[in-house]
């Protein structure tokens, strides 16, 4: 194709559906389209995370966003892209509390064998694009498989939105509908980006038919915008129009305003029974839940042993299952807290809390749920599975970031600590294969994996029900002090 900007065709994009036509989408990135004004969640981070199938192009679409040339690294770390003056790039890796400097790629680690992984590698990047708004790289490994797929979400319900990219070459995928269809429910954006339209001159048709698939799974999907990108250095098409939609994104919008008090003219006991009710019975079912799961990643990990890979392979799908574990254990347990506050509190005050007041609650039961710990100990410490199946606790806010998809901390109005549950770096040394003098390499028998397995997420099922019991107990007796307040003075003090 010759240099220059590429102009294709206008053509008539519109779907038709058993519901109706699906609008049609300007295939220039047009600035006049703008999604209706997103869901906006309280706490959200500045950031967009884009996705998509592996060999889709997003790594390739991120560096021509921000202008960067260098190769990223690749396998199962996430990569976080900020803004800053001075190049710099810095490996979180499970087991430690500060950042480590990362290898370039193509560099070899000085360190012999296997090595634990980074969670995530954050690098400083001068774009300015970066300054509104950081872009999230989702891991290349593992595809968008059920713990890659968690952990996807969990990041996009974070952060400003779900940046979706489409090869050209083929239709979205099972994997890929049903992760958007569970996006469109948590994210407060979606956009998706279609690659590679110079190396496909029926690209205008996949469009279409990826239209159609989506409005098969609701109509936020259906109407959101598509931006057909080139990434040919010959033949640019579509960034700078998807560089504008994101800069969009980054917009600060203002905060709801709500009432100004909540006043308490009930004095029953009626509150109190409703939260002694609602903790234990969201504990018991977040218990049986990571009982459920935890089986569930048993079976998965067996799998993996009987695959042409094996026991070496294990650490590395086993960590990503404990990934997605700890991400959907700690989205259980906002969701438990933020319901029992609007059910709790909805009881107690004369008038239904608002947003406003529900957010004031949830800031004094942080305050309280760190204020009643009397055991001397840190509020945040991770879960680190050894070699010997057992798993130790590392103290710090440091050491729990360390094993975050994206980092920054934790989002404003999380009352309880995050959970966090990783492997530790011998786990990855221990089922390679051990060298022999004199002969070939001696693999891990698969009996013994399995039992180290099955002994490893017994252990994790009791440190993390153990973890849930304080979690929920903390809950309880902070809601208790708010709600006490609230009843002795007849306003709630929040």
């Amino acid at each position: 194709m010759g240099s220059g900007i590429m102009q294709a065709p206008l053509i008539d994009l519109t779907v038709t559906t058993p519901g109706g036509p699906v609008s049609t989408m300007p295939v220039r990135g047009s600035r006049s389209h703008r999604q209706s004004e997103p869901r906006q969640a309280a706490g959200t981070g500045s950031f967009a995370v884009i996705a998509g199938s592996p060999r889709s192009g997003k790594t390739a679409l991120l560096n021509a966003l921000i202008r960067r040339v260098e190769p990223a690294p690749a396998g199962d770390t996430w990569l976080v892209f900020r803004h800053g003056d001075k190049a710099e790039t810095r490996a979180f890796v499970p087991g430690h509390r500060e950042a480590r400097a990362a290898l370039v790629p193509g560099q070899r680690d000085p360190r012999p064998g296997p090595t634990r992984p980074a969670r995530r590698i954050e690098i400083n990047h001068s774009s300015s694009l970066l300054k509104r708004v950081a872009l999230v790289d989702t891991p290349g490994s593992g595809g968008l498989d059920a713990a890659n797929a968690e952990i996807v979400l969990d990041a996009a319900e974070r952060g400003l939105g779900l940046l979706f990219v489409v090869d050209a070459a083929a239709p979205l995928a099972r994997a890929d509908l049903d992760l958007l269809a569970a996006a469109a429910d948590r994210a407060a954006r979606i956009a998706f980006v279609l690659t590679r339209i110079d190396q496909h001159d029926a690209w205008p048709e996949m469009l279409v038919a990826d239209r159609a698939l989506l409005a098969s799974r609701g109509q936020r999907l259906a109407s959101a915008p598509w931006f057909p990108v080139s990434l040919d250095p010959e033949a640019v098409f579509g960034v700078a129009e998807l560089r504008h939609e994101l800069e969009t994104w980054g917009e600060v919008r203002p905060a709801p305003v709500g009432v100004a008090a909540a006043t308490v003219s009930r004095a029953g006991d009626e509150w109190q029974e409703l939260l002694d009710r609602e903790i234990a019975n969201r504990r018991v079912a977040a218990v049986q839940r990571v009982s459920i799961d935890l089986a569930t990643i048993h079976v998965r990990c067996v799998q993996e042993l009987g695959s042409g890979k094996g026991c070496p392979e294990l650490p590395y799908v086993l960590d990503r299952e404990l990934h997605a574990l700890s991400v959907r254990t700690t989205r259980k347990l906002r969701d438990d807290t933020r319901e029992v506050i609007a059910a709790v509190f909805t009881e107690l005050l004369d008038t239904a809390p608002d947003e406003v007041v529900l957010a004031r609650i949830a800031a004094a039961a942080r305050r309280a749920v760190d204020s009643l710990r009397d055991d001397g100990r840190d509020r945040d410490h991770a879960l680190l599975l050894t070699a010997t199946s057992a798993v130790a606790s590392m103290a710090g806010a440091a050491a729990v970031d360390n094993l975050c998809a994206v980092g920054g901390g934790e989002p404003a109005g999380q009352v309880l600590p995050s959970l966090g549950v990783a492997l530790n770096a011998s786990c990855y040394a221990l089922w390679q294969p051990k060298s022999a003098p004199g002969g070939p390499p001696k693999h891990a028998d698969k009996k013994d994996c399995r039992r180290w397995l099955q002994h490893a997420l017994r252990e994790i099922e009791v440190e993390v029900g153990h973890e849930l019991g304080e979690r929920y107990t903390a809950l309880r007796q902070a809601l208790a002090v708010i709600g006490g307040d609230a009843v002795d003075h007849g306003v709630l003090l929040a």
